[in-house]
């Protein structure tokens, strides 16, 4: 018999409620962090880490501003970790993946590193992680782009219990609203979301029906896009036909930025 998805659900966090796990504590205590966003998660905490891979390996899933995400360094060492990370209080790190996020449009946005990090509750070497980190590198000639959330740490929780619980926490950063409607909190809905179909997607052992980018690597062909695009963008302006440049430029220069890095 096929299993039943569990009905994604998110509830805005309140510890009042007591329904809400109580907030991340920085050992040090340098940090506020606030619960958002909660849902009931419909998958093990043993498939959590499996379920936040995609999240750090492929964040333009959840964003039409991101192009993709590079790994610059990965390290499951201790000593490794960059100081920056901030140490939770009954949680030890077990990886860091030091990712560079690519804007679709170069032009408008910049790019930015970013440190995601799993911690895990565990003292074992193999503990499961139910923690993932993200932890912006910003610094003053390289501010916090558009497309990323107005934080200085973003938080996926797996919280067990009957039924294990996914939240959401932050550490936003100053006058940063925190309202239902604000642009934060709908971003955080959409992050869950995508977290809980992911984690769906780890337990039935989802596979995708197609495989694209076989032929052409899908970074060398975005890369000469992003390039040919900005150099022949002009053509929009000087199209003398009747039809819609926006369609039909962009659309003849895919085909022929193709050929390009086929030949």
């Amino acid at each position: 018999m096929a299993q039943l998805r569990t009905p994604f659900s998110p509830t805005p966090c309140d510890i009042a409620d007591g329904a809400t796990a109580p907030a991340i504590v920085t050992r040090d205590g340098s940090y506020t962090w606030v619960p958002l966003i909660r849902c009931i998660a419909g998958f093990p905490v043993e498939l959590f880490e499996s379920a936040v891979a995609q999240l750090i390996h492929h964040p333009e899933y959840n964003s039409t501003l991101i192009l993709r995400s590079e790994t610059i360094f990965e390290t499951t060492e201790e000593p490794d970790i960059p100081s920056s990370i901030p140490a939770l209080h009954g949680l030890r790190p077990t990886r860091v993946v030091h990712r560079k996020l690519l804007p679709r449009r170069p032009g408008r946005d910049t790019s930015l590193e970013q440190y995601c990090t799993l911690f895990t509750a565990s003292a074992d070497a193999d503990g499961i992680p139910s923690v993932l980190l993200l932890t912006p590198i910003v610094t003053p000639e390289s501010p916090l782009p558009y497309y990323h959330p107005r934080v200085s740490h973003l938080a996926f929780r797996i919280l067990a219990g009957d039924p294990p619980m996914l939240q959401i926490e932050v550490v936003p950063l100053p006058d940063t609203p925190l309202d239902m409607g604000s642009r934060l909190y709908r971003t955080c809905l959409s992050l869950l979301e995508t977290l809980h179909r992911y984690g769906w997607g780890a337990m039935v052992n989802y596979k995708k029906r197609v495989v694209h980018d076989c032929i052409v690597p899908r970074e060398v062909y975005q890369d000469l896009y992003l390039v040919m695009r900005e150099r022949h963008k002009h053509i929009v302006n000087e199209w003398k036909e009747v039809t819609d440049p926006l369609k039909h430029v962009f659309e003849v220069c895919h085909i022929c930025f193709y050929r390009i890095v086929i030949d």
